[in-house]
């Protein structure tokens, strides 16, 4: 009966991870209108789906990388809200402090070898991310659209439903 539980439990967690990793590519459905921003959620996801196939000697490069990019994405994307003095900033920056505070809590044990958490961190920011786009993101959208930015507020409806839809389909 245990043997069955722990084989249940092992094809369940590669059920899961299957289904994140799916998540990985980038669709324009997942698109807001805000250029900057899509850009750069377009650039995060190719360099995720690189992290994550990188031959394990370049890999911390590759970590120490997108760790470096993804503080630069949001530096930019808090200095955006603050520009706009947006409400939100706080609960917003503090999910961007949380991914950064996993990540650099990974990173001294990538550069000390330990690939396998360095990717097991990896393949957790996928969902992460459909999460925090869908949410955070999309309201950032909404608050851009109404100070008056050049975006399309059909378009940032029609991603937030898309994208909710997606993560319906891999949890």
């Amino acid at each position: 009966m245990l043997a069955n539980s722990a084989i249940r439990v092992m094809v369940i967690g590669c059920l899961i991870k299957e289904a994140v990793m799916q998540t990985i590519k980038w669709s324009e459905d997942m698109t807001l209108g805000v250029k900057d921003m899509d850009e750069a959620h377009k650039v995060f996801f190719e360099d995720l789906s690189a992290l994550l196939t990188m031959p394990d000697d370049q890999f911390p490069t590759a970590f120490m990388g997108l760790i470096g990019k993804v503080e630069k994405d949001f530096r930019e994307e808090e200095d955006l809200m603050e520009e706009i003095d947006y409400p939100g900033l706080l609960g917003h920056r503090e999910q961007h402090s949380r991914v950064l505070g996993a990540l650099h809590h990974v990173a001294p044990h990538v550069l000390n070898g330990d690939i396998a958490l360095g990717r097991e961190a990896a393949e957790l920011l996928p969902q992460w991310f459909l999460f925090h786009l869908s949410t955070m993101d999309t309201a950032l959208a909404f608050a851009l659209d109404t100070q008056g930015a050049e975006i399309n507020p059909a378009t940032i409806r029609l991603a937030a439903e898309r994208i909710r839809q997606g993560m319906d389909r891999t949890t």
